[in-house]
């Protein structure tokens, strides 16, 4: 198979002058945890990004179709993103909230402004894992009820909470984890089993869940979690119809939010 050559493109990377590929693979081999792991035999290093595209230590384009792991949105060095850092940087690099600074507050009152409803009170963390250990922290505060359902195939993050709801062996550790949280079935359409053709499956995959409040668990739980897309289970969107049959079962007195 011939490999399809990428579109003209109007940039010419700057000389890499670092350490070689051979040689930071060493250096991370005996300075970084074993548990971070690469792609591929030969792992790519990349050293340079424009757009859409990366460039590796070699000068050679690549496509991203990743983005860096879901977290670059809008292109590698976009001139408004680091124009901004660069002027924030000049400015004041660093304040925490024990302090004021109108940057948190206008962000979160713009964030807000997006969402619907009553959504309108903002937490900023730092990663995914974060949000999930916080979320969970909350709805088990909130309604003084300790279990959480979540659903089988998923993954929630890399820490000790985010793990116990996370539902997949490659991303676990064998050591003690999950109280509490117990998984139902995934209502996958395509490998699921309920499939697309089965005009019931929204109602079987949320009668599963009912199944498990009321067989795993004492009926009074704290939350369910679920992400709307599984990225990790092959990238497909979580069922309106099922999210729906939900919402009747956080009626009190279950407690389930």
């Amino acid at each position: 198979m011939k490999t399809p050559a990428l579109p003209p493109f109007d940039y010419t990377p700057r000389p890499y002058a670092g350490p070689s590929a051979d040689e930071v693979l060493r250096l991370r081999k005996k300075f970084l945890s074993p548990a971070l792991f690469l792609y591929y035999k030969k792992p790519i290093m990349f050293v340079e990004g424009r757009g859409q595209y990366l460039f590796d230590e070699k000068g050679r384009r690549y496509l991203d179709g990743l983005g860096g792991i879901v977290t670059v949105s809008v292109g590698h060095c976009h001139p408004h993103v680091v124009e901004a850092a660069r002027r924030q940087n000049e400015t004041l690099q660093h304040s925490t909230t024990i302090y004021l600074h109108p940057n948190i507050a206008e962000f979160a009152q713009k964030l807000a402004g997006k969402m619907p409803g009553d959504l309108k009170v903002c937490y900023f963390v730092n990663s995914g894992s974060e949000a999930n250990d916080l979320a969970l922290l909350m709805a088990r505060a909130y309604t003084g009820n300790y279990d959480i359902i979540a659903l089988r195939n998923s993954y929630h993050g890399g820490n000790a909470s985010g793990m116990s709801v996370t539902s997949h062996h490659t991303w676990k550790f064998n050591v003690p984890h999950s109280f509490g949280v117990h998984h139902a079935t995934t209502p996958d359409p395509y490998r699921g089993a309920w499939g697309r053709n089965d005009r019931e499956a929204g109602k079987k995959y949320a009668a599963d869940v009912k199944q498990v409040i009321e067989f795993a668990t004492s009926g009074q739980v704290a939350g369910f979690i679920a992400e709307s897309i599984q990225g990790v289970a092959a990238w497909w969107c979580f069922p309106t119809v099922i999210s729906n049959m939900l919402m009747p079962m956080s009626a009190p007195p279950a407690g389930y939010a």
